[in-house]
């Protein structure tokens, strides 16, 4: 076996697909950032229908990716039964695919970035989010525009704090799953960092 062919079954890969362009430029911006020694691939489905995420995490899966990830945002699907039956069979049926959720919308694990701790505060939607987003950094919307301007991964970890958002992603995740009625609002993107963190040791 030559060191080339050694090298590449060394090099760790995640893949991670987004529902759109948030989650894509977010994970694009952490890659040219980091430049980690892993390979780290973002990808955006044609649709943001939760079919199309999931079959074009599972074309990653058969590429031979090592990890990869679906952020899904919660919010549509949470308001509708059949969706979110739907969303639980793929779950059982994809044990490969890691799934993060966030609810409402991703946005809300960049506000995490300024939150003081855990909250029970409800977000209904990207709107809700968005607008208190807004608060810390003030241009924000979620188009090719701002995201050409803000280096989104950059400022956040920059003018937030990644550390203790990673905390509470954590934390919330489990008040969520203990007390779904009173914590609505949460995010699972721990998941994405405690990946990086074990293929950097």
């Amino acid at each position: 076996m030559s060191m080339r062919q050694v090298n590449r079954r060394v090099r760790k890969s995640i893949a991670i697909i987004g529902e759109g362009l948030t989650e894509y430029r977010y994970v694009d911006d952490m890659r040219t950032t980091e430049r980690y020694r892993f390979s780290l691939v973002p990808g955006i489905p044609k649709h943001s229908d939760i079919d199309d995420i999931v079959n074009l995490a599972k074309e990653r899966v058969y590429a031979g990716y090592d990890y990869v990830l679906c952020l899904i945002d919660m919010d549509v699907i949470e308001g509708n039964h059949d969706k979110m039956e739907h969303y639980r069979s793929l779950k059982k049926d994809n044990p490969k695919i890691i799934f993060v959720e966030s609810s409402p919308c991703t946005e809300y694990w960049f506000l995490m970035h300024y939150m003081p701790g855990p909250s029970s505060k409800e977000y209904a939607d990207y709107d809700a989010v968005a607008q208190e987003l807004k608060k810390h950094i003030p241009n924000y919307e979620k188009t090719e525009a701002f995201f050409n301007k803000t280096h989104i991964y950059r400022e956040l970890k920059e003018k937030g704090d990644m550390v203790k958002a990673i905390e509470l992603s954590r934390e919330l995740d489990k008040l969520h799953a203990t007390e779904p009625e009173v914590y609505k609002s949460y995010t699972q993107m721990y998941k994405l960092f405690d990946i990086i963190r074990d293929i950097t040791k």
